[in-house]
């Protein structure tokens, strides 16, 4: 239960904030905006102000903002300036790309609080020894298969306390023992609490692990907003590359499934992250309101992007698509999206 009303949680804050890019910038070329909406209907709560109507409504899964003359068929009067389809096809694209700049500014901002707050982070190179907070640690990675450290029962997320007997707070200290040791090695580590002491007999002066520098880091204001911004443009980069190598696989059949998750996947991170601490909830947000912005920023059909595409044909050709070709794509590509959805979460529950 708890797991669910986190994900819908956070699943209204970041299409609230996605969709009210859209509204705001409407707003600013005084396209009319008929309502702005929490949730889907039926509706719970509804009141007018000026023209727009604000609405909460009973389905918490997202949200909406109805633009007048989103729809290209919905042209009645092409003297009407204050319909979409009628304002300067630049405003159209600055309209449709706010609800996903919204979300990356977003994405900063939460990645800004948990550094603020105070947040574990692996690696810390490049971080100045004032904004990091208590003792360095060591964590497992990763464990490659049919080494000595798998033999010896070692698992990723590990915390290594000392080897040999002598306490290690780098990877370097790791590195430099084994090596120096003759025969058999013993590790120490430590999970969700518990220690454990492993006899490990190392192969060419490696064990078979990939390790991390853990260390709690807390910085002010400028620093923090700083920091978050590279790492969120770090981010962007990775998950804009695996986006498009994943759809590029797709295309050509060779594409896993493993290598997506739809609500029910995003739910169980969410949930895991809401038990870890805010500020992991806070990571996974960030990282789930980046993607959300990269998905509909693609060039798709019934997406933000595939209308992007249109607004700038019309505004090369300088002339209006037809409005009934345009839906009939929006309409097949909506049907699209809905079948791979249903696809990943059906692979997300078996």
């Amino acid at each position: 239960m708890i797991t669910t009303i986190l994900f819908l949680l956070v699943l209204s804050i970041l299409v609230f904030v996605h969709e009210l890019g859209h509204f705001l910038f409407a707003k600013l070329f005084k396209i009319r905006v008929d309502e702005f909406a929490i949730g889907f209907p039926p509706r719970i709560f509804g009141k007018k102000y000026g023209e727009t109507t604000y609405a909460v409504n009973l389905l918490p899964l997202g949200g909406y903002v109805k633009i007048h003359g989103e729809n290209p068929e919905d042209v009645t009067d092409t003297k009407d300036k204050r319909n979409f389809q009628n304002v300067s096809w630049w405003k159209q694209v600055i309209v449709l790309v706010a609800g996903v700049t919204f979300n990356i500014i977003f994405a900063w901002l939460l990645l800004s609080l948990s550094l603020m707050i105070g947040t574990t982070k692996a690696s810390t190179e490049g971080i100045p020894a004032e904004y990091i907070k208590g003792t360095q640690s060591v964590v497992i990675q990763a464990v490659f298969v049919d080494t000595p450290a798998a033999v010896a029962g070692l698992l990723p997320g590990e915390i290594i306390r000392s080897v040999q007997n002598t306490p290690v707070t780098s990877a370097q200290d790791v590195q430099n023992i084994i090596h120096a040791a003759t025969g058999t090695v013993v590790v120490e580590t430590e999970k969700a609490g518990e220690k454990v002491t492993h006899t490990i007999t190392p192969q060419n002066a490696a064990i078979g692990v990939s390790l991390a520098e853990v260390a709690s880091i807390r910085m002010p204001l400028l620093p923090a907003l700083s920091y978050g911004a590279q790492g969120t443009y770090n981010l962007t980069q990775q998950l804009g590359t695996g986006v498009f190598q994943f759809f590029g696989k797709l295309f050509v059949g060779n594409a896993s499934w493993n290598e997506v998750s739809g609500p029910v996947g995003i739910a169980k991170v969410v949930g895991g992250a809401g038990r870890e601490g805010v500020t992991s909830l806070l990571f996974v947000a960030a990282l789930i309101s980046i993607s959300l912005a990269i998905m509909n920023i693609l060039p798709f059909p019934a997406l933000d992007g595939g209308r992007v595409v249109v607004a700038l044909i019309e505004g090369v050709i300088r002339k209006r698509l037809n409005a009934k070709i345009v839906n009939a794509v929006n309409t097949v590509g909506f049907v699209l999206l809905i079948t791979l959805m249903i696809i990943v979460t059906f692979k997300d529950i078996f």
